[in-house]
């Protein structure tokens, strides 16, 4: 769906000469389900609450860290975070230098101790809507034992 000032959207066919396809164009239960969901995100105060919780991740995962006195990096922004096995990297070859092994041994007992993680040590976690406080709590205190 698009959508824009008059004599922009006078630009596409049929009224103009630019032609824009999509599957679910025109559709009233697409459009009715999008705006839906954006009503519900709004008055749930989804990206807030999932932000705080990726707020409050990195925070306790930082506090592991200094507390186990590992030298890793945690990253992340809005609901995402990421436990680094070294320095924080900032592009894909400092990425590298990190501890691929020892992130793949962690992955292992986090997965043995019921938290599924991406399989990589250059992929991201995600928090939802769907993440209970409990669950949280129960990640981090996998996390904490599971680095030791």
């Amino acid at each position: 769906m698009i959508g824009g000032k008059r004599e922009i959207m006078e630009k596409i066919s049929p009224a103009g000469p630019v032609y824009q396809a999509g599957t679910f164009n025109g559709s009233p239960v697409s459009m009715t389900a999008g705006l839906a969901m954006i009503r519900t995100l709004k008055k749930e105060n989804v990206h807030d609450k999932v932000n705080s919780a990726g707020d409050s991740m990195r925070a306790a995962l930082s506090d592991i860290l200094a507390d186990i006195g590992l030298d890793y990096s945690v990253s992340g922004v809005g609901s995402m975070f990421k436990v680094f096995f070294g320095d924080m990297p900032y592009n894909y070859n400092e990425a590298l230098k990190c501890d691929k092994d020892k992130f793949n041994v962690f992955f292992k007992k986090m997965l043995n101790d019921g938290i599924f993680l991406p399989p990589s040590q250059f992929e991201t976690n995600f928090l939802s809507l769907a993440h209970s406080k409990e669950d949280i709590e129960k990640t981090v205190q996998a996390y904490h034992r599971n680095l030791k």
